[in-house]
């Protein structure tokens, strides 16, 4: 029953997604991808592998996050803004099937997303026999479980905050959280055992976005990682994801709406 009531209100947000023309802007950035593709096969992809593979992976990381961070931070304070939560919640659902729901329907957007990206990426340097080892699948699967941590944290902030202050958080942790920790571990070092406690509860509760970036191992045709490497990324993203949504379902089961 519970799975049932998850699907139809994920399918509700896939439906939104697609009613609002988001998936448009990945036909749009699959176009300019292609676009780029053509230009670098006009001057020659000859040497420049694992530049071009390299370059792909950035572009499939940078455009999947910020997909993920718009669809996450504003799929609750739009049902709130539009007034659609009333009638949704007049039904036999719980606020937490509501917000499991939504969670779910912003992350198969996220990943229908990345991965019409990831395939036109592929079709564009296979035009030019650029070769893709088996951690490309790695990469695909570590990143997919990446953004699903991603919509979890932005959905987080949006119950405290703006929908668009909510996204720029998002947009900050995502994009600056290695520099962050970066700073973290360089202050731990240099500092007192005392402020040492507090810098690594502090890198223990940002999302640890980079182990989910295999990037760089694709690009550069490395060996594929180990089973269990994935399975911790798995086992870390589903915690972290769950303890966001707790954030979550305890202060907006208090919301009055």
């Amino acid at each position: 029953m519970k799975f049932g009531v998850w699907k139809a209100l994920a399918r509700g947000v896939v439906l939104e997604s697609v009613r609002r023309k988001d998936l448009w802007v990945v036909a749009i950035l699959g176009f300019l991808i292609m676009a780029g593709a053509g230009m670098l096969g006009f001057f020659g992809l000859k040497g420049l592998e694992t530049f071009a593979k390299d370059l792909a992976a950035s572009v499939l990381g940078m455009f999947s996050t910020v997909m993920a961070v718009l669809v996450g931070s504003r799929v609750m304070p739009e049902e709130i803004k539009n007034r659609t939560l009333y009638p949704l919640l007049a039904r036999p659902i719980t606020r937490f099937d509501l917000l499991f729901g939504k969670f779910i329907g912003a992350t198969w957007v996220t990943w229908i997303a990345f991965l019409l990206l990831a395939g036109l990426t592929s079709l564009a340097l296979a035009m030019f026999q650029v070769p893709f080892e088996a951690v490309m699948g790695q990469y695909l699967i570590a990143k997919m479980l990446g953004l699903s941590v991603i919509v979890a944290v932005s959905m987080t902030l949006s119950v405290f905050m703006t929908a668009s202050a909510a996204a720029t958080m998002s947009f900050v942790l995502a994009f600056g959280s290695s520099m962050i920790i970066r700073a973290l571990v360089m202050a731990y070092e240099s500092s007192s055992p005392a402020f040492q406690v507090v810098f690594k509860f502090l890198n223990a509760i940002l999302p640890q976005y980079g182990l989910f970036d295999l990037g760089s191992r694709a690009a550069n045709g490395w060996g594929p990682v180990q089973a269990w490497v994935l399975g911790a990324l798995a086992a870390y993203a589903l915690v972290y994801s769950s303890a966001m949504l707790s954030i979550v379902w305890l202060k907006f089961r208090k919301q009055a709406i």
